[in-house]
């Protein structure tokens, strides 16, 4: 994409201060490292940021470009089994996108020892076409 002039997911956002934002959280609470998971992880390039981890794998339903230090699997997360838990599991800017995030959110909390999970904070209902639960607020999440 970028030899067609246009930017790719990654070049257009990295400046968005939630990803800083996620490598600190992962820092803090896992700073031993381990095992991390990024769910619907686009192109991989935040687990480049998180390289104190030893494993680090990008699962998403579309081709993820490899990248050095990272494994990548193309999977559908519902389907996926996870055979011993992550010491951390991402998942950022999907849920709002599921038209039933409730077990893939309970899928994404049993997968690993800690969590990190974001997604647009209280847009407005109509901000995005693909988007099926905006508003998001804190209510939201906890159910």
């Amino acid at each position: 994409m970028r030899a067609l002039g246009r930017p790719l997911y990654w070049d257009a956002r990295r400046h968005h201060r939630y990803y800083r934002e996620v490598v600190r959280l992962a820092r803090k609470h896992v700073p031993q490292g381990g095992r991390v998971i990024d769910v619907g992880a686009h192109e991989a390039e935040l687990l480049r940021e998180l390289d104190w981890f030893d494993v680090r794998l990008a699962v998403d339903t579309r081709y993820v470009m490899p990248r050095r230090g990272v494994d990548t699997l193309v999977a559908d997360f519902r389907d996926y089994d996870i055979d011993e838990p992550f010491d951390l599991v991402l998942c950022l800017q999907v849920l709002e996108h599921l038209p039933d995030p409730e077990p893939f959110a309970r899928k994404l909390l049993r997968s690993g020892r800690t969590a990190i999970v974001s997604v647009p904070y209280r847009w407005p209902a109509d901000a995005r076409d693909t988007h099926m639960h905006d508003p998001v607020d804190e209510r939201k999440l906890r159910d």
